[in-house]
């Protein structure tokens, strides 16, 4: 469960108002309506603050990884990027690569996140294909331009929920692939670090060339944020990859994507 369900939770288990909880907790209404939200995250300390507001206490575990999905991971890990795809993807690989084609084009502009990125990763998770790319705002309009000289084209706009501003994202088809395209996203404070730390990965040249792929790390936080319900599938999988001992943090850079 994400922070923002955590302070919702809060809210409906004593059918609490945003004033009301705000004001047990000693904080703005605003400030508890963007935690809920998701436009920021509150702290641990918060978190609890919320929880014994509600007459509820927040127990937190330190859990370790399932060792089945450890062992599945040292599995993808001993292939290289692209055929980590083709395992997980099997028939549905073609429709995966025209998307990551179409975040090929974007370049560094652009940061892999959501199920494909964990899955190049080392995280094994069922795929349906679909590339999702977190663009700085900024650099929104360009990549734009890039997808549309590669041929790209945008097909709406896909929201996880009508209020959440965070949660939405543009989707673009080419070929048989969808790349969705997010500006912002829970779970990320600051976009541009994200991309700063992002790593470079060689996919099949012939199909696809080099895409950038968020840090671990990033990728966890983001999927424990977040309001699309297939970046909870692939959860698991990634705690699997920090405790598999094959990937090296984002506190030691190494400039290439370590995992390759």
């Amino acid at each position: 469960m994400g922070a923002s369900s955590l302070v919702i939770a809060a809210l409906v288990a004593e059918g609490l108002s945003h004033d009301e909880l705000g004001a047990r907790m000693g904080v703005a209404r605003e400030t508890v309506s963007r935690w809920a939200r998701g436009v920021n995250a509150p702290s641990l300390e918060a978190l609890q603050l919320a929880a014994a507001a509600a007459g509820r206490q927040l127990e937190v575990r330190l859990l370790s990884a399932d060792p089945e999905l450890v062992a599945l991971v040292h599995d993808q890990l001993d292939l290289g990027p692209t055929n980590r795809l083709k395992a997980l993807l099997a028939d549905r690989w073609p429709a995966c690569r025209d998307g990551l084609r179409a975040a090929a084009a974007v370049g560094e502009l652009g940061v892999l996140i959501g199920p494909v990125a964990a899955a190049l990763c080392g995280a094994a998770h069922r795929l349906d294909g679909q590339v999702d790319l977190l663009v700085d705002d900024p650099d929104r309009e360009e990549a734009s331009g890039r997808l549309l000289a590669a041929d790209a084209y945008p097909d709406g706009v896909q929201r996880a929920s009508a209020t959440a501003a965070q949660d939405r994202r543009e989707r673009w088809r080419l070929g048989q692939g969808t790349l969705t395209v997010r500006t912002r996203t829970t779970g990320v404070d600051d976009v541009a670090a994200v991309r700063r730390r992002a790593l470079p990965a060689m996919l099949n040249a012939d199909d696809v060339g080099v895409v950038h792929v968020g840090y671990v790390e990033d990728l966890l936080a983001i999927a424990l944020a977040s309001a699309w319900s297939e970046d909870h599938v692939y959860v698991p999988s990634l705690r699997a990859v920090l405790a598999s001992g094959r990937y090296r943090t984002r506190a030691e850079p190494t400039g290439e994507l370590e995992l390759a």
